[in-house]
């Protein structure tokens, strides 16, 4: 359009930078936001959250927080939700006493906190370790009559997965149930990896079938985890069963699962299907790890040599 010498609305603009920074490309948002100014058009309050926002979702805080006072300086005052996208930033980047201080002068403005503003602070805590602070605003909240969703639910479970607090994530997700909430994906999946991480495979494969029951489709590092918690729990048949049924519903399972399960079959003694996964493996263009490569050389020299140098000059020709 600008090209050709016609000149976009104020609408455009607006449609164009928000697109661009729901899609992460908050620097291209930025320069047409320059040039809208440029130009001589005023952007609003809305159009300024849009750009602090996209900037803020790229770390660039500095940038965001620029944006922040010229906002003010053209008589625009920050509503709860320019707030909150501020409070995010600094969340995300680890300056949890800014967005505390944040936090407070949106208050003293007499914007009540909500749902939202809670979760992000949670969110910001949790990101960064600090499940005591996020445990306390988690408290606090219906004391101050703000309702928990999901999504803080979610949130705390993620984070104390994240601190390999399985059984207290595991309270939270009853009282999700208890509630009469609908549990997400988000609820399930860090979940699954922490009780695969703790080797309670069985376990994680149960909450996989509840939310499958639930009409929630798993994402493929959840197959991951278990196909790895299957491992450190020593079901190799199972895990392979797990690899097949993956590959067969065309999933592409990551390079390191492949790994893990070639490693613990070749120390299961179970070269066969430690080959079979390798063949899988270079299959889909994956190349093996010099340590996994090792582990499995070793094995196969436990046994005839000269089938063992048939397979290695194979499998190094592939790596």
């Amino acid at each position: 359009m600008i090209a050709k010498k016609r000149t976009p609305d104020i609408f455009v603009y607006q449609e164009i930078i928000n697109g661009l920074c729901k899609n992460g490309m908050g620097q291209e948002a930025f320069r047409i936001f320059c040039d809208l100014k440029e130009r001589g058009y005023s952007p609003d309050r809305v159009m300024y959250t849009t750009m602090i926002d996209g900037l803020c979702k790229m770390g660039l805080i500095g940038e965001g927080r620029k944006l922040w006072f010229e906002m003010i300086r053209k008589g625009f005052i920050p509503n709860p939700y320019t707030y909150n996208v501020l409070i995010d930033g600094y969340c995300k980047m680890g300056d949890l006493e800014m967005a505390q201080k944040l936090r407070r002068e949106m208050c003293e403005r007499g914007y009540g906190e909500s749902t939202v503003s809670y979760n992000t602070m949670i969110a910001g805590f949790c990101l960064h370790g600090k499940m005591d602070e996020a445990h306390k605003l988690f408290e606090e909240m219906p004391k101050k009559g703000i309702e928990r969703d999901v999504v803080t639910y979610n949130t705390l479970i993620q984070g104390l997965c994240k601190e390999k607090k399985a059984l207290e994530a595991m309270d939270l997700f009853y009282e999700i149930l208890g509630m009469g909430m609908h549990p997400t994906i988000s609820s399930y999946t860090p979940l699954i990896q922490a009780l695969c991480d703790m080797g309670n495979a069985q376990e994680a494969i149960e909450l996989w079938n509840d939310m499958r029951n639930r009409g929630l489709e798993p994402l493929v590092c959840t197959c991951d985890h278990i196909i790895t918690g299957l491992c450190k729990a020593g079901n190799a048949k199972e895990s392979m069963e797990w690899l097949i049924n993956m590959l067969r519903s065309k999933q592409r399972p990551q390079r390191e699962t492949f790994q893990r399960l070639v490693q613990y079959l070749s120390s299961s003694s179970r070269l066969d299907d430690a080959l079979l996964v390798l063949d899988y493996l270079f299959g889909m263009g994956y190349i093996l790890d010099e340590t996994v490569l090792y582990s499995l050389v070793s094995q196969l020299c436990k046994g005839n040599l000269h089938h063992a140098w048939e397979y290695i000059g194979e499998i190094l020709e592939k790596s």
